[in-house]
């Protein structure tokens, strides 16, 4: 067999896998909503919390105790606003990076690099669930 034959019936056979192989389902990037803070006083209220816990695919509820567990400080989640408000002075940039932490290790699958996952909990375990490739994944608890 020669090589230009060799090399036609390659290219061939390579572009026929590119048509049955699916595009990519993953994003590239997981872009969050920057957070609308405001400071009252002593606190921070980040005003469009509901919307970046629903971009997150994760309860209000399980991103605010993450970020008062990392923030050292309490605070309250109004479900009819949608607000969080932290008992702490702190900047954009500063929640900012702790909501980057928070994808990384509670929604981001770190077989895949999928963003379409869940966290179940299993006793006292939190698992992160991969919808894209099945894989399974324990956190540290929230």
């Amino acid at each position: 067999m020669s090589v230009r034959k060799y090399l036609q019936d390659y290219d061939y056979l390579l572009e026929r896998l590119y048509k049955k192989v699916p595009p990519k389902s993953g994003e590239a990037t997981y872009e969050i909503p920057e957070p609308q803070v405001i400071r009252i006083g002593n606190q921070t209220v980040i005003r469009n919390f509901r919307e970046i816990a629903e971009k997150l695919n994760r309860d209000p509820m399980l991103v605010a105790r993450f970020l008062q567990r990392e923030l050292a400080t309490g605070g309250s989640y109004d479900p009819g606003s949608g607000q969080l408000a932290l008992n702490i002075k702190v900047s954009r940039r500063v929640i900012k990076q702790f909501l980057d932490v928070f994808v990384n290790t509670y929604v981001r699958c770190p077989t895949c690099g999928s963003y379409h996952t869940k966290l179940e909990r299993r006793g006292r375990a939190w698992i992160l669930v991969c919808l894209a490739c099945g894989a399974e994944q324990p956190v540290p608890p929230l």
